[in-house]
């Protein structure tokens, strides 16, 4: 039985490793100052809590210093959900011990102070996330500090009960230490910052001097016919080499680049097609290309598809636009609609890594797919045992059922080929059949010159 989207995706959210390769330094670098700042911290409150009667904030202070190390542990994992815990652990604590402090006429409160680095450190570890963790989460931390720097609420004198001696030493302590990690956040991310902005101004000359390069990787019918091709971008980075689409896109995304690298990309495929249109043999090919979903979500993105198909007159039912799953998170009604449109236009389209994000099969029914593209980690796995080989049938059949094709990526052995051609998979994609290569390499192996 088929996982439902639901359930996979909370799945992957909690599995998936966090943040990505890049950033993981500067991560761990902030849980080991953090680490160090909540185990010293709980220890010494804790044991003058303790020893001065006020047991239930010495048991709070010793769940600090177990958080302290549980960072220590995490900075050797990059497990994301314990990363999110740690974060609201940190944050209800420092509220709950903030409410605990009676300000008075010695020493105003002080373990507040501490939501600004929570805050800081949120916002800049959760910026590629949802709105709750990059937004509401960030938000939360900064309107509890200023609620508890205005207002005197408080649990009342019988958690707390300290000198006015103690009182000011534990405010300029706390006052001190909360600086130094907004101080030290603001650090260890400025780092990160600047290297996005070098990333960000490498991206923008790559498209200004031409460097991402489109390859062509051929899709193979059962007959071992070439019946089309994914248009795949590399970016030919000086110094770097190519550097796959995961390596610059996210970028592109959050810069809204992507928007004029997806329309480069466009322009390119339907060129192609109008060359391959002229060619006996190669006139039937189709030629995928991805589709972001900020494209996709773009009001203009159907006027801007038919203007590049009409301007470089290729045969718009050649040409087929592919979606992620991540796509479907977004309006579906707006989705469908968008694709309905250039549907009626001959464009065809591809729900690309299927079973591996959001869509359900209730909403697969509404949308006009041509085609399902069975993810290469599921035909990977078809060699080790035979559940997996039972959940490509599985997904085979729904495309049956909903009425469309199927490609499987990634296939790479004869075997695969064997056992997806016996569960009635007629077009392949993968090394088996030739890896991405430039448009004059491809046309060299595929296509027969003209006598």
């Amino acid at each position: 039985m088929l996982e439902t989207g639901s359930a996979r995706s909370r799945r992957e959210w909690v599995t998936r490793k966090f943040p990505d390769h890049a950033q993981w330094p500067r991560v761990k670098r902030l849980l080991h100052l953090g680490g160090v700042v909540c185990t010293l911290h709980g220890l010494a409150w804790a044991t003058y809590y303790g020893t001065h009667g006020m047991t239930m904030l010495a048991w709070v202070l010793c769940a600090l210093t177990l958080v302290g190390v549980a960072c220590f542990v995490i900075a050797n994992r990059r497990a994301r959900l314990s990363i999110v815990l740690i974060a609201h652990v940190l944050l209800l604590m420092t509220i709950f011990v903030s409410l605990a402090e009676t300000p008075t006429a010695a020493a105003a409160r002080s373990t507040h102070l501490f939501l600004l680095p929570i805050g800081a450190a949120t916002f800049f570890l959760f910026r590629s996330e949802g709105v709750y963790l990059r937004w509401i989460l960030p938000t939360l931390c900064m309107v509890a500090l200023v609620w508890l720097a205005i207002d005197p609420v408080s649990l009342g004198a019988r958690l707390e009960r300290l000198p006015d001696g103690v009182r000011k030493i534990r405010h300029g302590l706390n006052t001190l230490t909360a600086m130094g990690l907004t101080g030290g956040v603001l650090a260890i991310f400025r780092e990160d910052l600047g290297e996005q902005m070098n990333q960000y101004s490498a991206l923008v000359r790559g498209i200004t001097q031409r460097e991402l390069r489109a390859f062509l990787q051929p899709q193979v019918a059962l007959n071992g016919q070439v019946v089309g091709a994914e248009l795949l971008l590399r970016w030919d980075r000086p110094g770097h080499g190519l550097q796959s689409p995961a390596n610059f896109i996210p970028l592109a995304e959050q810069t809204g680049l992507i928007h004029e690298i997806g329309l480069m990309v466009l322009r390119r495929a339907c060129v192609q097609l109008a060359d391959w249109s002229a060619l006996p043999g190669v006139n039937t090919w189709v030629l995928s290309v991805n589709v972001s979903p900020l494209q996709l979500a773009s009001a203009t993105f159907v006027q801007d598809v038919r203007e590049i198909v009409r301007s470089t007159g290729a045969p718009a039912t050649r040409l087929r636009l592919e979606i992620t799953e991540s796509a479907l998170a977004h309006d579906h009604a707006q989705i469908a609609s968008t694709m309905n449109a250039l549907r009626e236009d001959g464009v065809s389209w591809s729900l690309d890594d299927f079973g591996t994000g959001f869509s359900s099969l209730s909403l697969l029914q509404v949308l006009p797919l041509d085609e399902l593209k069975i993810d290469q980690t599921f035909v990977r796995g078809m060699g080790e045992d035979a559940s997996h080989r039972e959940l490509v049938r599985k997904i085979i059949e729904i495309a049956a059922i909903l009425g469309v094709s199927t490609v499987a990526e990634g296939v790479e052995t004869e075997q695969q080929r064997a056992w997806l051609a016996s569960m009635g998979c007629r077009v392949f994609q993968g090394y088996l059949f030739g890896r991405p290569v430039t448009a004059d390499d491809f046309h060299a192996t595929h296509v027969a010159p003209r006598v």
